[in-house]
């Protein structure tokens, strides 16, 4: 039951249904009148999981692994996936001859030899899929004796014993494939023989319609026993089996069944009796069988028995409408031990049911003498064992009963009783034992009764409106006394209380919006005391809390659905903590989580999951217990898991494992203190000791089931599984193969892995998949390897293989390759003999061909000399400029880097003291001419032209030959002088802008144009004290701001040099020089004007000039 059901209840204070534990829950009781003390949880397989038809007659296991049921309508083959049908197909004599199949078995080279009803005996060889039949001939002695075929027994020497119908015992020796009927004298030569079993020396039991004889095979001497079966007159024997205790169990139609000692004498007879439920369920007995834990199984028409040879009692099992897990049928028509030990029950019209042994480990306790009222539901929602020899079960509406371990008595607590078995309420939600021996039962929304058995009082706790020494909530969820002896009481609606016995004071815990360490919800459901003291709090939608004991402090924890590593959910079933200290926490929809980090630093708290993805059998968690082992039991919406933290492997157990339901309640969860874990659910609960349970040590048989080419989705009908190799051709380029691994137990968490060697390197994990594919596999040999492991995680003892061939295609045979090496050695003859042909071809014309080459090289060094000549060119025009011819911008920055390296080289030496004979500064001159734009408009763009290159003969003449002169683009000329100190490039500033003042421009129609420049300069190094990191286009930019800034002064220019020898350097605290971060100084020089720029000490200047 989920939480949320409890909160509607909650909600609406009133609940419909009501819970208890009564006889109802075997559900064996409504058709037989009694009960069973062992129940039992079947698993079906109908006509609507596949099977042929609904009357299985027989059940078989053959010897690798396949199970097979005999039917009306059918033999039916089954992997634990899927069924295969064998029938009568009409015009096709490799078929069954007829459907309807009495009986099968196995012949000692795999065949499987079947008994039908009008096809005589038949022979399917599961190879070939083909069935040979014998019929009745009437006008032939040597055939078999009928064509109606009721029973069959294969002895050690392969001979088969045929029982027929009204023609007695027949003998058939395969290898001479010869039929000889057997003389049975009176009781059964000409009956119907309905059974045939091993007796003990070389003989064969025969029970037939009138009676059981014992046949020596040796001697063919018969002995009739039928009247050691009782003066009943019912001796139509169905069923005889010697025990392993060599007793022999004959099973009657009418007489029920009855045991004899190996004097014929009888020993005890089993009969139904309508007033006794501890009898058979029917006389009419129709399959015995021992199975390997020697219990007697009798089948009859009326339901399954577990017949007690000790006691002479008898356990019923009948089919109840209202228990899906009960037998599907109560006409049981055969009985069958697999290898793994699951007992398989046929039935006459509702199929198969399957049910494992094993079950009975995880003890589905129905507690069926609680309650004599049949028409509730045992709701089981707590436990608590007092230690006392009692055990403490809550129920959703039938009150706290209390069980004696040793005698079975009941106790009742109820609202509706009086004196020291009344309680507050009939909804008892939370149980707990306190360290007193007190019980304390939290009910629904009546509060808490605390139950003192040695005293035979009860003191109730509820809510008292003003009273605050009291519930705040009479809703209980969760009670846990901690190591302290304070009891946590969780509430539905009130948060936490903790209650101190010490003085029977209340301590109230609730949110507090406006405190960021309180509980972040007031529906508290679970707790857990951790080995500091600390309380980890599960929450209905609040998530987990943590009340951390050294600072009073709540610290909470939410899912955040972006992080993974946040909680899984915001509603928390259970908390428990393993004695490694770790915390484990069951949400709702989000697995299992677990608590990473450490309480003292709650900040840093994470959690790592384990969810459905990995295996779980839901991601429901209602409880988490813990075994000795330290392993995680887990009750769930869908069954029980258990997670091995160490290996990560998980075991899911189901209703047909012996589980109360698929479904468990929340809180219904318990480890008592000699560590049996409990699990409460709606139909009772299960109880068990997990290290009693015994994982299945039978390895699984493995068997390819189903084999795929290209893009097929069918599969054969034939068995695959005896397939002893696989041949591909070059066209398969897709192939799958389907294994099963035959157990039975819990088919879909059977696990597999696959290796093709050859081609995989590894094993590859399918997990509970069981197909393979491989695509454009090449030609060559590979072996296919398969493991598998059953739901208990036994593996293989031995792969399954299959060797796999994948044919070349035609062009890659080895005569195709023949072919080829014939095909080379005359195209390499062919080409051999041309060679020469050529060769003297060649002779002919070499003289001639030398002459031409060398003509032809000489025109080509021509052409190549011209072409160099013409690629010099083209380099010179990409760094000059059209119109004046002198260098442009891409002549700057490919070449002129190598002048600022030069400088660069050379203050590093002059830092290190190395004597520097070569003077290697640089200055970088921005020239523009003022008011050329009017110029330009007025008189026309090749007036502009004009005035262009009139500009280039001036700076030309004033600049050395070793200066470059650039233009820059426009009006704008750039001049980069080398080995300049910085008042020659003063001198060479003021030269060029008072040239250009001075000078007349003529333009083309002789027009005299005057006009200004102004002119900023840089010097690289600017800077002294270190490695200069300005780089070339700081410098232009430098330049060309200067120049800017001197266009403010008209005909001027503006210059940043750097520091002489004289003076210290200037350290700039970035990279960059901002000139308008400069501290200025102005000093007149006639009428010149210079501006100086110095920082407060020593660094470089700035010098400004224009005509004053």
């Amino acid at each position: 039951m989920q939480l949320s059901e409890l909160t509607q209840n909650w909600r609406r204070l009133a609940v419909t249904g009501t819970a208890l534990l009564s006889l109802v829950l075997t559900g064996q009781t409504a058709l037989a009148g009694g009960d069973t003390s062992h129940p039992m949880r079947f698993g079906h397989l109908t006509v609507e999981d596949g099977l042929s038809q609904s009357n299985v007659l027989a059940v078989l296991q053959d010897s690798e692994g396949w199970m097979w049921f005999a039917t009306e309508n059918g033999l039916n083959s089954y992997d634990g996936y899927e069924f295969r049908h064998f029938k009568r197909e009409r015009g096709n004599p490799s078929a069954l001859g007829n459907d309807f199949i009495f009986d099968v078995a196995e012949a000692k080279d795999g065949s499987l030899w079947l008994a039908t009803n009008g096809g005589g005996l038949a022979n399917l060889d599961r190879t070939s899929g083909e069935v040979r039949s014998w019929h009745h001939d009437a006008a032939d002695e040597n055939s078999i004796s009928s064509s109606i075929v009721r029973s069959l027994y294969v002895d050690d020497a392969g001979i088969v014993w045929i029982g027929t119908r009204g023609a007695g015992l027949d003998r058939f020796d395969p290898l001479t494939e010869s039929f000889t009927n057997v003389d049975l004298g009176d009781v059964n030569t000409n009956g119907t023989i309905f059974t045939i079993s091993e007796a003990t020396g070389s003989a064969l039991w025969i029970g037939g319609d009138h009676g059981l004889v014992r046949l020596d095979t040796r001697t063919q001497a018969v002995t009739n026993v039928t009247a050691a079966l009782g003066e009943t007159g019912e001796h139509s024997v169905r069923a005889v089996i010697e025990d392993a205790d060599g007793q022999l169990w004959v099973g009657s139609y009418g007489g029920g069944v009855v045991g004899l000692d190996a004097k014929g004498q009888t020993l005890a007879r089993f009969a139904h009796d309508v007033n006794d439920a501890a009898t058979l369920t029917d006389d009419r007995v129709t399959v015995l069988f021992e199975d390997d834990a020697h219990r007697l199984w009798a089948g009859t028409v009326s339901g399954l028995n577990l017949v007690d040879r000790a006691h002479g009692t008898v356990d019923r099992y009948v089919s109840d409408l209202e228990d899906a897990s009960s037998l599907s049928d109560n006409e049981v028509s055969s009985i069958y031990q697999d290898r793994a030990g699951l007992l398989w029950f046929g039935t006459k019209s509702h199929g198969v049911n399957k049910w494992n042994p094993s079950s009975w480990l995880y003890g589905y306790e129905p507690a069926k003498t609680v309650t004599a009222e049949r028409n509730r539901e045992p709701n089981v929602m707590a436990f608590i064992d007092d230690g006392a020899g009692t055990l403490w079960l809550g129920t959703f509406g039938d009150g706290l009963n209390a069980i004696d371990h040793d005698t079975g008595e009941i106790v009742r607590y109820r609202a509706d009783a009086s004196g020291a078995q009344k309680i507050a309420g009939n909804r008892v939600m939370s149980l707990m034992h306190d360290s007193r021996g007190r019980i304390w039962a939290g009910t629904m929304m009546n509060g808490i009764t605390r139950i003192d058995t040695r005293s035979g009082t009860n003191t109730n706790f509820r809510r008292v409106e003003g009273d605050e020494n009291s519930l705040n909530a009479n809703g209980i969820m969760t009670i846990y006394e901690d190591r302290s002896g304070l009891v946590w009481i969780g509430t539905y609606g009130g948060g936490i209380n903790v209650y101190d016995p010490a003085d029977g004071s209340f301590t109230h815990h609730e949110p507090n919006p406006d405190d960021a360490y309180s509980l972040d919800s007031d529906r508290v459901t679970s707790f857990g005391e951790d080995i500091d003291g600390n309380m980890w709090i599960g929450t209905d939608g609040g998530g987990l809390s943590l009340y951390y004991r050294e600072t009073g402090r709540f610290y909470n924890y939410r899912h955040d659905p972006d992080d993974v590593q946040t909680i899984a959910a915001d509603t928390v079933y259970s908390v428990n903590i393993d004695a490694n200290g770790v915390v484990w926490i069951g949400t709702q929809g989000g697995g299992l989580d677990r608590v990473i980090g450490d309480a003292r630093q709650p900040n840093a708290i994470t959690f790592s999951n384990v969810s459905e993805k990995d295996g779980l059998a839901n991601d429901v968690i209602y409880g988490v217990e813990f075994d000795n082992s330290g392993r995680v039991w887990m009750s769930t919406n869908h069954g029980i898991s258990r997670y091995n933290p160490s290996t990560g492997q998980i075991k899911n157990l189901h209703r047909t494992d012996g589980l109360q339901s698929e479904e468990f309640n929340f809180g219904a969860h318990y480890r008592s203190d000699s560590g049996e874990l409990f699990f409460g659910g709606h139909n009772g609960y299960n109880s068990f000791q997990p290290d009693n349970v015994r994982a299945s040590s039978v390895a699984p048989l493995i068997a390819l089931t189903g084999f795929f080419r290209g893009g097929d989705a069918t599969k054969s009908d034939l068995p695959t599984d005896d397939m002893e190799s696989v041949e591909l051709n070059w066209k398969d380029d897709r192939v799958t193969f389907e294994f099963s691994a035959m157990d039975f137990a819990a088919p879909a968490d059977n696990r597999y892995q696959y290796k093709l060697e050859g081609f995989d390197k590894d094993w590859i994990d399918l997990g509970n998949r069981r197909r393979a594919t491989y695509t454009h596999l090449h030609a060559g040999s590979y072996l296919l390897r398969v493991k598998a492991a059953n739901s208990e995680g036994v593996w293989s003892e031995s792969d399954f293989s299959l060797p796999v061939t994948v044919a070349p295609a035609p062009w890659r045979t080895w005569w195709a390759y023949l072919g080829y090496l014939a095909l080379a050695v005359n195209v390499v003859l062919g080409l051999w003999f041309g060679h020469r042909r050529r060769i003297d071809r060649e002779e002919e014309y070499s003289h001639r061909l030398e002459f031409e080459v060398h003509s032809r090289t000489e025109a080509l060094m021509d052409r190549n000399k011209q072409l160099s000549v013409l690629n010099r060119a083209l380099q010179e025009s990409s760094l000059s400029d059209p119109l004046t011819g002198l260098r442009n911008r891409r002549f700057v920055f490919e070449e002129v880097s190598r002048d600022l390296a030069v400088a660069q080289r050379r203050l590093q030496n002059e830092q290190l003291g190395i004597d520097v004979s070569e003077m290697s500064d640089l200055v970088f001159m921005m020239i523009d001419l003022d008011h050329f734009k009017p110029i330009n408009d007025t008189y026309g763009h090749a007036a502009g032209d004009d005035m262009l290159l009139q500009l280039r003969d001036v700076l030309l003449d004033i600049c050395r030959r070793t200066d470059h002169v650039i233009r820059w683009g426009g009006d704008e000329f750039v001049v980069i002088a080398k080995q300049t100190q910085p008042g020659e490039a003063e001198q060479l500033a003021e030269i060029i802008r008072s040239t250009i003042a001075d000078r007349n421009f003529v333009l083309g129609d002789g027009q005299i144009v005057r006009t200004t420049c102004s002119i900023g300069f840089a010097a690289y190094p600017l800077f002294r004290s270190g490695a200069d990191q300005s780089n070339l286009d700081q410098i232009i930019s430098l330049a060309d701001g200067l120049m800017y800034e001197a266009k403010k002064r008209r005909n001027a220019w503006v210059g940043m040099l750097g520091p002489n020898d004289a003076m210290a350097s200037f350290e700039p605290e970035q990279d960059s020089i901002e000139p308008h971060s400069l501290l200025f100084r102005t000093r007149r020089a006639g009428n010149f004007r210079t501006f100086s720029c110095e920082d407060n000490e020593q660094g470089s200047s700035l010098r400004i000039g224009h005509a004053g």
